[in-house]
């Protein structure tokens, strides 16, 4: 149901014609017969018994009428309550403050966000282990593995030893 099928929905409900309804909402005759048709389908029977002489409500209409002027008056009073809000000199204060509001709310959810990412990072992604200690049948680079040692800051004697070893291969 839409707000223009109810304000048409009651200037029928006045007028009794259709072309009269349609004058009255700045509409043309047939834009409000299809919004009636469509309300009418929506709502699963007719709201008016058409006739020659022009139309009259059917006991859905009826039934239904006084429960679609409330729906109008809430509505027209939603908006009137919003331009006074707004027309209101402590309202704007009182919006830029939600603004503010608003603002510190979502950087304080990015902040958190991002923390948690984090921590859940090392959760779900914890650090690689070397290769050897997750597949110790694996084979070693030996070759890496003398880059990896620092020859300069071995003792002399070992470093003899280790020479004397590789040279006996």
């Amino acid at each position: 149901m839409e707000m223009h099928q109810v304000r048409y929905f009651l200037a029928l409900c006045e007028e009794l014609n259709f072309a009269r309804a349609a004058g009255r909402c700045g509409v043309s005759q047939p834009s409000l017969t299809r919004a009636m048709k469509k309300l009418e389908v929506e709502l699963g029977g007719p709201l008016f018994h058409r006739d020659r002489g022009g139309s009259r409500l059917s006991d859905l209409g009826i039934y239904l009428r006084a429960d679609l002027e409330r729906i109008d008056r809430s509505v027209t009073e939603a908006k009137l309550k919003a331009e006074q809000f707004l027309a209101a000199p402590v309202a704007q204060p009182r919006l830029r403050l939600m603004e503010v509001f608003m603002r510190v709310h979502h950087v304080i959810a990015v902040f958190v966000i991002l923390v948690i990412g984090v921590g859940a990072k090392e959760f779900l992604f914890p650090p690689k282990k070397a290769q050897a200690d997750i597949n110790p049948s694996a084979n070693m680079d030996v070759r890496q593995m003398q880059r990896d040692i620092n020859m300069h800051n071995l003792p002399i004697q070992k470093m003899r030893d280790l020479t004397f070893v590789f040279d006996s291969d």
